[in-house]
């Protein structure tokens, strides 16, 4: 084998190293950068405690909502009905 084909076998070997050593520490790098993202957001969410709570306070105000409309609906029903007459 001639020294220029050992030359270029020889670079093209290192250059194949060297990509492949940057893919593993730009993938590692990632893989860092992801799981950061991953615990910010988990950081970010609300606990269990405080969801239940939010839940309850809907549901309280979905029922007081509810009663009020049946209370409106029921005194226009009475002002129409005394109109009518």
């Amino acid at each position: 084998m001639s020294r220029l084909r050992q030359g270029i076998l020889v670079g093209f070997v290192l250059s194949l190293l060297i990509v492949l050593l940057i893919a593993l520490d730009v993938g590692g790098e990632r893989r860092r950068q992801v799981s950061r993202h991953i615990r910010e957001l988990r950081k970010a969410l609300p606990g269990v405690e405080q969801l239940k709570q939010s839940v309850q306070q809907a549901t309280t105000k979905t029922r007081e909502t509810r009663r009020n409309l049946g209370k409106h609906m029921q005194e226009s029903a009475s002002k129409l009905a005394r109109h009518t007459q």
